[in-house]
């Protein structure tokens, strides 16, 4: 929400005052001013009504333009502060006047980031701003009931509101900034994922194991009843109550492939000119592999060398499950910008220490970068499995020859599972 502050209402006479003309500024007062004296003194009525009517009107003008924003107040409310790409964006803008005086006018205006419209009303073009204006009188106010949509995903701070009002013919404006930035964030486009995308020797989700390796605490199977030396984090609340004794969680025995996806923005780049088309492709492909390995509750990470939209980070998601583990994913996805923060070889050799051998690994890349061959063969020999999603481009890349690849040139590629 964006509202007029305490701080706003102490500062509400400093906003920005404007003049319809260059008469109504000081110099020009100060001049009709003198001009009225002279008028007096050498008793030139006509000269001297004329004068004195205009400073009337525009003392009395400058003082209600002074006193039009004390006392309105300005709220914007949105409906969420996470979306996908289209999903309408409900915005709520309220205008008080909390003062006797009433506002002749009073205009509302909000700039939008780029991607962003205003859904108007039928037979209307969307607008790229929020403008709203109307007439209050005194303690009275006004709400309007807004649709927004973006078309791609990102981070998108959302300026103050900008409020304008001034005097009832038109001669001063004066406008202030009310609320503060919001943000909010778009998440990238999620596509249906073919299990059959990741090879047979590391399958997507997880297997039942021969023989009981650990319990994985995301698949209940049964309960029964509490024993000495049980968990308390094992207790099953609700069949606890149901049965009135205490009541511990059978879990399933699996084991759960960790996976680690690493996307070089660098590699999307040639010749300096980012391929934004691929590049938010490739997004969308780790979105929606991190959903569907996120869904079967498998723990899953994201390595991505790029300058992130709120801190100028990279990101770095060591593996890990739970229920909030996608959002994570998708929201630092959402923030992920085409700067690189460095080479991904070089940035990759820092982040190897927080994944386990046997992790899955898997690159999404618009072309090999410069010494990635030589860094899948050490990865390959310390232990981890791998896997590099191409996306874009055309031909056989330069990779070792036991390292499997998929190219995906549209979203469609992901669900077909599809050899290279």
């Amino acid at each position: 929400m964006a509202s007029l502050g305490p701080q706003d209402r102490a500062n509400q006479s400093k906003g920005a005052t404007a003049a319809a003309g260059n008469l109504l500024k000081a110099p020009g007062l100060v001049f009709l001013s003198a001009v009225f004296v002279l008028a007096a003194w050498y008793s030139q009525a006509g000269i001297l009504l004329l004068a004195g009517l205009f400073l009337s009107t525009a003392g009395l003008a400058r003082l209600w333009n002074r006193l039009s924003l004390a006392g309105v107040q300005a709220e914007r409310h949105f409906k969420g502060a996470r979306f996908f790409p289209g999903e309408p964006i409900g915005c709520t803008l309220r205008l008080f006047n909390r003062k006797p005086l009433p506002l002749p006018w009073v205009q509302l205006e909000n700039d939008l980031p780029a991607g962003f419209r205003v859904d108007e009303s039928a037979g209307r073009t969307g607008a790229e701003a929020i403008r709203r204006s109307a007439s209050l009188l005194w303690y009275r106010g006004i709400t309007w009931n807004l649709r927004l949509t973006v078309g791609g995903r990102g981070y998108y701070p959302i300026g103050p509101l900008k409020l304008t009002s001034g005097d009832f013919i038109g001669l001063y404006s004066r406008s202030r900034r009310a609320g503060s930035t919001e943000h909010l964030i778009v998440y990238p486009r999620i596509f249906p994922v073919d299990t059959r995308l990741i090879p047979s020797l590391y399958p997507m989700g997880e297997v039942r194991a021969a023989r009981r390796l650990f319990r994985d605490p995301t698949h209940t199977i049964g309960v029964r009843e509490y024993l000495h030396g049980d968990d308390l984090k094992s207790i099953h609340w609700k069949a606890t109550a149901r049965r009135g004794g205490l009541q511990v969680k059978v879990l399933d025995a699996t084991t759960a492939f960790h996976v680690a996806m690493v996307l070089a923005v660098e590699s999307f780049r040639e010749n300096g000119i980012l391929a934004a088309a691929d590049f938010e492709l490739a997004i969308s492909t780790a979105g929606s592999i991190a959903a569907a390995l996120c869904e079967r509750g498998s723990p899953v990470g994201l390595f991505v060398n790029t300058r992130l939209a709120d801190t100028g980070q990279p990101a770095v998601l060591p593996p890990g499950a739970g229920r909030s583990r996608v959002a994570e994913i998708l929201e630092t996805l959402a923030k992920v910008t085409g700067r690189s923060s460095g080479p991904s070889t070089a940035f990759l050799e820092g982040q190897t220490a927080r994944l386990t051998a046997g992790t899955t690994v898997i690159f999404i890349l618009g072309r090999p970068p410069d010494g990635f061959p030589e860094k899948l063969a050490d990865l390959k020999a310390s232990g981890f499995r791998l896997l590099v999603l191409l996306v874009g481009g055309s031909g056989e890349p330069a990779l070792p020859p036991d390292v499997p690849w998929h190219r995906i040139r549209q979203a469609g590629d992901l669900a077909g599972g599809s050899a290279p």
